[in-house]
């Protein structure tokens, strides 16, 4: 977690240069810190918005090879991340959970099954660990996925894989970067850049959105890790060519109850053969992805109503039994993903890998993918090294990120261990456990009654005295970082974060000292921030 005056001793700390100030809160921005701080430089992340507001927490939160990938011929980068989701899984377990993948082939598929089963063949072997890889038969595939269409299955493939809170992710290794030391600034917008005597960059200039005070920090490296943003920053610099071509990922929510999964299910879309999968989660199921290239504003990227209309009918189609209808749909956003601009006319087929270069003390780190966040951060810290001067590298450590567990570790039985020590209503403490991890003891500490312990409305495993920690020590500065990006009701639940907000009133005043008009004016901004999460905000 972060320590409640995080920010203030951020800008306290930009009289004295960094290494590298690193532009951009996603996460390879904060894998960039993490990196870097362990290795022994001063590092500083710069956040316009909030840590993991743009495409790091709008992803399809699976840690995973990309089994798609492999039909591109993307050999590296599928065994980089495979490499890194076990990774992942090794170290932080209550984070990065396994997840099985169920893929029905059905006769006369564009991708026929035994092209499916070679791909999952070549998928173990691109991985360390064991074969994962199972036949099922048509029972064993409706246990799993029941209402699955099984006329004209050729084959059920199962297989496994893994899944996070990809903001939740992004903030860990965050909150990991700064107990090495590094420091993070969000709500400050970079609005010019600082030249140093021999022309290349020495800092930038930002502003503080939450003051209006412009800030200098000086820095021997500019870090570009600004995502779909890249270019914009690229700009600023002087640099007018454009490096990256975004591509939209839009996915709809369903309710659990709607659509019971045991398992996750890879599907070919009926309209034109691409993978679509359905993923349950504790809150519900996610249905994605889309993959169309994006030429709207990159600030508040929406889904269309016909890619939502595309993933329904993928679920329509494989589960026809259920009768789900759009009126089924409780949530629906979009993410953009910071894709390298290349010839090809499809973004399906463009590369998930990342690279890094470097132009007049500017670094840009672009392209990769959420799974692989920790080996592209390592890339560019090495990188990074090449232009520092050798009195400052000379004692550096080397990168230890590949052995570090993230900031937060609990053991998986936390749930319960937070009812029998802490009277934590079971309604509400597996979700305490997935939510703060470690940080969960804070929530009956700072409980005032009992009743916080208990959910605050039915229908939601939320409690408030689990508010009362995020606003403490999650590094929350507007009411939609808490709805949106800590507790995550905002893209489970629209509508119900919509009514619950104004009852927090009590807790905001309480912990964050704000005023009436203050929380009226964040209703009035989440009520903007909602509508790109809810089918009703889609554009036509």
């Amino acid at each position: 977690m972060f320590h409640p005056e995080w920010r203030e001793h951020a800008l306290a700390g930009l009289d004295e240069p960094f290494d590298l100030v690193i532009v951009g809160g996603g996460i390879t921005g904060c894998g960039v810190l993490l990196d870097a701080s362990q290795r022994g430089l001063r590092a500083l992340v710069v956040e316009r918005e909030d840590i993991a507001s743009g495409t790091s927490s709008r992803s399809s939160k699976l840690i995973h090879g990309g089994l798609r990938y492999l039909k591109q011929m993307q050999f590296r980068v599928t065994r980089q991340a495979c490499r890194e989701r076990d990774r992942l899984l090794a170290l932080n377990p209550d984070l990065v959970r396994p997840v099985q993948f169920l893929y029905p082939a059905y006769e006369g598929a564009e991708t026929p099954g035994w092209q499916v089963d070679l791909g999952l063949w070549m998928y173990d072997r691109l991985t360390e660990g064991p074969s994962n890889r199972r036949r099922l038969d048509a029972d064993e595939a409706l246990e799993l996925a029941p209402g699955l269409a099984v006329d004209h299955l050729d084959r059920a493939l199962a297989y496994d894989d893994a899944m996070a809170d990809d903001a939740a992710l992004t903030r860990a290794v965050a909150a990991t970067g700064l107990a090495y030391g590094g420091s993070i600034v969000t709500r400050a917008e970079v609005v010019d850049t600082v030249e140093g005597p021999d022309g290349r960059l020495a800092g930038v200039q930002l502003r503080d959105l939450t003051t209006g005070t412009v800030h200098r920090a000086e820095a021997r490296l500019v870090v570009n890790a600004a995502g779909v943003w890249a270019d914009r920053l690229r700009a600023l610099c002087g640099f007018e060519d454009s490096r990256l071509r975004p591509s939209r990922g839009s996915h709809l929510v369903l309710p659990a109850e709607r659509l019971p999964l045991n398992a996750a299910v890879t599907t070919p879309s009926p309209d034109d053969g691409r993978p679509v999968f359905m993923i349950p989660h504790p809150e519900g199921v996610l249905v994605g992805t889309t993959d169309i290239f994006h030429a709207g504003p990159l600030d508040d990227p929406r889904p269309t109503r016909g890619e939502l209309d595309y993933l329904l009918r993928a679920v329509i189609a494989h589960f026809p039994a259920r009768g789900i209808t759009e009126a089924d749909v409780v949530g629906a956003f979009a993410g953009l993903r910071p894709i390298l601009s290349t010839e090809v006319e499809e973004p399906s087929e463009a590369s998930r890998e990342e690279a890094i270069w470097e132009e007049r003390g500017l670094l840009t780190v672009a392209g990769g993918k959420l799974t692989t966040w920790r080996s592209m951060a390592e890339e560019a810290v090495d990188a990074a090294i090449e232009h520092l001067p050798e009195e400052r590298t000379a004692r550096l450590a080397p990168c230890h990120t590949r052995g570090t567990p993230l900031a937060g570790l609990a053991p998986l039985d936390l749930d319960r261990r937070l009812e029998r020590a802490a009277q934590v209503d079971p309604a509400v403490a597996p979700g305490l456990a997935r939510r703060l991890r470690a940080s969960s003891w804070w929530a009956p500490a700072l409980a005032r009654r009992a009743s916080e312990l208990r959910p605050l409305a039915d229908g939601t495993d939320l409690c408030a005295a689990e508010i009362r920690v995020h606003l403490r020590f999650g590094a929350v500065v507007h009411l939609e970082d808490l709805l949106l990006r800590r507790v995550r009701l905002g893209l489970w639940q629209p509508r119900s974060a919509h009514a619950i907000a104004p009852s927090l009133r009590p807790l905001f005043r309480q912990e964050l000292g704000w005023s009436r008009r203050r929380f009226d004016r964040e209703l009035e901004r989440l009520e903007d921030a909602l509508q790109a999460w809810s089918p009703e905000g889609a554009t036509p």
